[in-house]
């Protein structure tokens, strides 16, 4: 098998198996609880993981996240105040609709990229905002407030 298609294999793979853990802590009524957990954890691991991804700023969680998973398809602007990260398709909503319902952003999403983001550019989770999700609505929208002397300063200089 050609390593892209091993590759898109186990990206999707990944994502069914989200999915159904999302769907099944959902039916347990754990999921709250478990995303709290998580989302405790991905404040600590979030600088290993952009110091392994070599992620220094807003643009590459995106890129570099949708590189690997394969799930979403983000695009980022950059504004006068910070940056809209946009995603339109996500193979996690649709999947975890399909077997239940369960919302998957927060906790296996949205939740550890903001946490890779604030700990990139050093910024409270405060300035980071959820407009909208796939899981509600026709896409998934954050808006990346920066403070004035971060938005003059590019994040690779």
């Amino acid at each position: 098998m050609e390593i892209e298609k091993r590759l898109a294999f186990l990206q999707n793979t990944y994502a069914a198996s989200v999915a159904e853990t999302v769907n099944t802590y959902e039916k347990l009524k754990a999921l709250e609880t478990i995303v709290t957990r998580r989302k405790e954890r991905q404040a600590q691991t979030a600088p290993y993981l952009n110091q392994q991804l070599n992620i220094n700023g807003v643009e590459d969680v995106f890129y570099k996240l949708s590189e690997i998973y394969g799930c979403a398809n983000w695009s980022v602007k950059k504004t006068e105040d910070g940056y809209v990260a946009t995603a339109t398709a996500c193979k996690l909503c649709a999947l975890s609709k399909k077997m239940g319902g369960a919302n998957p952003c927060r906790g296996w999403c949205l939740d550890p990229m903001i946490a890779m983001i604030t700990t990139a550019m050093e910024i409270d989770a405060e300035s980071i905002a959820v407009e909208s999700t796939l899981m509600t609505a026709d896409c998934c929208k954050l808006l990346i407030h920066l403070r004035a002397e971060q938005n003059n300063v590019s994040p690779n200089s």
